[in-house]
């Protein structure tokens, strides 16, 4: 199974900047490489940042855009013993 591909210095110090602000480290980049864990996490949300919390991106929807709504109609009455019974209405 091939590897993937290794995430770039800026990617990590990227990855590892989010991190900070959600998770409030405050420790520098350089000590949380050193810590066997936060490295791996920060490898993780380098490599997959949608799954790391980081929203993907939608494009947005026009302002004042609603789908149109349908009009309901009443059903027409329909007596499904008459019709299982093979009888008709010969108005």
């Amino acid at each position: 199974m091939p590897r993937p591909t290794e995430p770039t210095e800026q990617q990590l110090r990227e990855a590892c900047a989010r991190m900070a602000r959600r998770f409030r480290w405050l420790d520098a980049f350089e000590t949380v490489m050193q810590d066997p864990v936060r490295r791996r996490l920060v490898r993780v949300a380098a490599m997959h940042p949608t799954a790391a919390g980081t929203p993907a991106r939608r494009p947005a929807a026009a302002p004042g855009w609603q789908a149109p709504r349908r009009q309901r109609r009443p059903l027409p009455f329909l007596d499904l013993k008459r019709a299982a019974a093979g009888e008709r209405d010969d108005d």
